[in-house]
């Protein structure tokens, strides 16, 4: 009864086209296959760790030793240099190969002897911007801990308790309590949004070329008989099969990608999946109407690329959006993955009720709409090859 059904067959002439054509299997095997599990390989290491830095030791004190141990001791530092009065600090980083300098000033020791204020001056790379706030973090707490221990140090005589004059010294403590990525992991932050903006692309290029290409091929004619000239059948038939590649590759993402790279999913797995749902018949429509708009297979991947290429950049991802100049931001709105990246992040790291993703809910369905009115444009504008007459089908 099944294989009667115009829009079953469709499906199944679908699925075994796209599964011959090599450039398909690229697009949903082997470069996903091979970019997902580069980009978490590269990143598999989560947070950065002994970050290599330098120390110029100028006052060569007990206290400014003290002070090394405990940058020594710090898991996101590794001291690899000591430096001396011959070392330009400035030319350590290219001749050293370090990320930062921690100099420690003639006089330190005797300077907090006589509660004289004084500074360790810290010099960071802050080429990658990320060692430069790492290396101030970890900086603030080597020197938090060690002026903790100098008060304690010099009350201890008075047989006051530390824990008491700490609070008149510091009476604001900060509670700090991180939501979504707890473990300030590069792969838990980074992997989910590269993977996911792969998938818009590779979804969005496939479709573009749903319907152009079967008339460059001169295949058009067997998809007409085949769905008895309806050209709903068509889409629906279509839109199946690339939704069960598009699946196939969220299983990749979710089910060996996720577990092997240890990300963790805080949200309902059914929320996320009905969010995917969406998304991904947003992208598929949108590129079934890009391949029925333009009739030039090359030309309608050319537009695809452009349109997406930029998706990560412009999502807010890396950068917030709302501090983007005002024609970035209006550009960012015209993606969906943008709002899609956006109510994922919400379910997925943080377990947001549904609720509160419904305004990049109520954005995707506006696209899916867009991707409905490209597709009747299509149709109206290429009507005389769609809708053949019986005499041209039967050839």
């Amino acid at each position: 009864m099944l294989r009667n059904w115009p829009v079953y067959r469709v499906f199944r002439r679908e699925l075994l086209r796209l599964s011959q054509e090599k450039s398909v299997r690229n697009l949903f095997i082997i470069i996903p296959i091979v970019v997902f599990f580069v980009l978490g390989s590269i990143y598999y290491k989560g947070a950065l760790r002994e970050v290599p830095i330098a120390v110029y030791d100028n006052d060569n004190s007990t206290l400014s030793r003290t002070y090394i141990r405990f940058l020594e001791s710090s898991p996101s530092l590794q001291v690899t240099h000591y430096l001396s009065s011959t070392d330009a600090l400035e030319n350590a980083f290219v001749e050293k190969g370090v990320q930062g300098v921690f100099y420690i000033p003639q006089d330190f020791h005797k300077n907090i002897l006589k509660s004289v204020p004084t500074q360790i001056r810290i010099y960071t790379n802050s080429t990658n911007i990320v060692f430069g706030n790492l290396l101030y973090k970890s900086a603030l707490e080597v020197t938090q801990t060690l002026s903790g221990a100098i008060v304690a140090k010099r009350i201890a005589p008075l047989g006051i308790d530390p824990n008491k004059i700490m609070g008149t010294i510091l009476p604001i403590d900060i509670n700090t309590r991180v939501l979504g990525n707890p473990q300030y992991n590069y792969v838990y932050y980074l992997l989910p949004g590269l993977t996911t903006v792969l998938l818009q692309m590779i979804i969005f290029l496939a479709s573009a070329r749903a319907f152009n290409r079967e008339w460059k091929k001169k295949t058009y004619t067997e998809l007409y008989s085949i769905s008895e000239g309806n050209i709903g059948t068509m889409i629906l038939g279509k839109y199946f099969a690339f939704m069960i590649y598009a699946l196939s590759l969220c299983g990749l993402i979710f089910a060996m990608v996720f577990p092997i790279f240890g990300i963790p999913i805080y949200g309902s797995f059914l929320n996320i999946f009905t969010l995917l749902l969406l998304f991904l018949t947003v992208n598929i429509l949108m590129g079934f109407g890009l391949s029925l708009i333009v009739k030039d297979e090359i030309i309608a991947l050319d537009a695809a690329i452009f349109y997406n290429s930029p998706a990560f950049v412009f999502s807010g991802f890396t950068f917030p959006i709302w501090a983007m100049p005002w024609p970035n931001t209006i550009y960012a709105q015209i993606i969906p993955y943008t709002h899609f990246l956006t109510a994922f992040l919400k379910l997925y790291q943080i377990d947001t009720p549904l609720n509160f993703i419904w305004p990049e809910v109520w954005k995707l369905l506006l696209f899916l709409l867009i991707g409905l009115c490209m597709i009747a444009i299509g149709l109206f504008i290429n009507r005389k090859k769609i809708f053949l007459t019986p005499k041209t089908a039967t050839l």
